[in-house]
C-alpha cells in the first residue's frame, strides 16, 4: 500500500485491510503506521531491492556487470505484479523530508549500497580500465542512475525511455567501439 499510495496517501483502514487485521491488531505488532512503514522499506531492501543489486555481481566484467544491474533496476521499475518504481527511491525519499531519522536511516542504505558496489567494481578491474572513474564515483553514478530510472518509471518513463538512458550512460562511462548495451 505504501508503494501504491505513498506513505501520506495511505492510510490506516488501507493497511488493515491489505493486511487482513484490524487496528489493535496493527497496533500491537508495529506501534504505529511509521513503524510499519520502517518495516515495510526494510523488508524492500531485502526482497525487491536486492534483485538489481544481485545481477551486478552475475558478470566478471565491470561494464557488463553495470549493464546487468541496469537491466534488472528496469525489470524491477517497470514488474508487472507491483507499482512503477521503487519503493525507496519514489516513496520514502519523499516521507523523509519531515523525519530525520528515516532521512538518516536512507543515507545509511545508500551509502551502503554506493560501498558494496563499489566494493564490487574494485574487485573485478576487467572492463574497469576503459573508464576514468574511481569505483567510488562509479559506484555513486551507477546507483545514482538506478534512481532516475526508479523515479522516472514511476512517472510513466516507457522500457524504451529507460533503456536509453542506462545505454547513454554506459556509453559515456565505458566509451569502447564494442560496448554493450542494455537489451530492451
Amino acid at each position: 500500500m505504501f508503494w501504491e499510495k505513498g506513505y501520506d496517501g495511505t492510510s490506516l483502514t488501507d493497511l488493515t485491510s491489505a493486511m487482513g487485521i484490524n487496528r489493535p491488531s496493527l497496533y500491537a505488532t508495529y506501534g504505529n503506521k511509521r513503524n510499519l512503514f520502517v518495516q515495510a522499506i526494510d523488508r524492500y531492501a531485502a526482497t525487491h531491492g536486492r534483485r538489481a543489486f544481485s545481477a551486478l555481481h552475475m558478470e566478471s566484467d565491470n561494464r557488463i556487470a553495470v549493464q546487468r544491474f541496469f537491466e534488472a533496476s528496469i525489470d524491477c521499475a517497470l514488474a508487472d505484479d507491483t507499482p512503477r518504481g521503487c519503493l525507496i527511491n519514489t516513496v520514502a525519499t519523499d516521507a523523509a523530508g519531515e523525519d530525520s531519522e528515516l532521512r538518516d536511516k536512507l543515507a545509511r542504505m545508500f551509502a551502503q549500497t554506493d560501498a558494496a558496489i563499489a566494493r564490487r567494481m574494485a574487485a573485478n578491474q576487467t572492463g574497469y580500465e576503459s573508464s576514468s572513474r574511481e569505483p567510488e564515483q562509479l559506484a555513486q553514478m551507477a546507483h545514482s542512475v538506478t534512481h532516475s530510472i526508479m523515479t522516472r518509471a514511476r512517472a510513466g518513463a516507457s522500457r524504451e525511455d529507460l533503456t536509453e538512458i542506462a545505454n547513454s550512460f554506459i556509453a559515456v562511462l565505458f566509451p569502447s567501439p564494442t560496448n554493450p548495451t542494455v537489451r530492451p
